[in-house]
């Protein structure tokens, strides 16, 4: 009995977050509305900045822009867990607030072709293009762009062979 009432709170919970989770989502106008953002997700910069197109995914993934900047994501991407895709990053002439002002950041934008696979933990830095039908290895680092039809992994990402 108390297995069963543990369960139906549970339940209850999932629902309510997915709800919750799915009101943010209507603020971002770029979203597609067959794409699927997961829970754990977090999307940090301007709303209007980011592009998630028709049938993607991301399961956890840690998106951020600046008002200088944009993310987009393509139609039918897979994203998997614990991705960063980061468009913003600190300036190293001037990473951090002290006396002598504030950080600086620097912008630049992220676009990720349609059809692409990216792997759990992946890092992909500022100013990346990746194009069509790219899959990216589980735990690699894309410090560079790609074009389209590729297998790329490692740290950095490198080319494994043709798709």
């Amino acid at each position: 009995m108390i297995d069963l009432f543990a369960r139906c709170i549970s339940g209850s919970v999932d629902w309510a977050q997915r709800r919750s989770h799915a009101r943010r989502l209507r603020g971002y106008p770029g979203v597609a509305a067959s794409a699927r953002v997961g829970l754990g997700s977090k999307l940090i910069g301007p709303p209007e900045n980011f592009r998630i197109g028709e049938h993607s995914y991301l399961n956890q993934a840690h998106l951020s822009c600046g008002p200088g900047s944009r993310v987009v994501i393509g139609r039918g991407c897979a994203i998997g867990y614990n991705v960063s895709i980061k468009a913003l990053t600190h300036d190293p002439a001037k990473p951090t607030n002290n006396a002598e002002g504030p950080l600086r950041h620097l912008e630049r934008d992220i676009v990720i072709g349609d059809d692409c696979w990216i792997g759990d933990n992946v890092f992909i830095r500022d100013g990346v293009v990746l194009g069509d039908r790219i899959i990216v290895g589980a735990n690699s680092v894309v410090t560079k762009s790609f074009a389209g039809n590729q297998v790329i992994a490692g740290i950095p990402a490198r080319i494994i062979r043709e798709r």
